[in-house]
């Protein structure tokens, strides 16, 4: 079995960051619009190669998209687990 590089895995994840938000009663219409724009963007960013990342950025949204979500468990869950891919975050 072939070991897949982290941006694989932060795609992953990022992808059903997605889902989590879109699908999650709990969350607010207005979170939800809001963190749309922010995670296509960082997700844009994170599936590149770790040296072609713009760090200064990704954090920046991260962040963002961090205390849109800090009151969602399930979200930030997902969100924090990025973090273990992209050490800099």
């Amino acid at each position: 079995m072939s070991e897949q590089p982290d941006s694989w895995y932060v795609g992953r994840l990022l992808g059903q960051l997605k889902l989590v938000i879109g699908t999650d009663d709990e969350i607010p219409v207005e979170i939800k619009l809001d963190t749309q724009a922010i995670l296509k963007e960082l997700a844009r960013h994170l599936v590149l190669p770790l040296e072609e990342h713009d760090r200064t950025r990704a954090r920046i949204q991260y962040g963002q998209l961090a205390r849109l979500l800090e009151d969602h468990p399930d979200a930030d869950a997902l969100l924090q687990t990025v973090r273990r891919f992209v050490p800099y975050l």
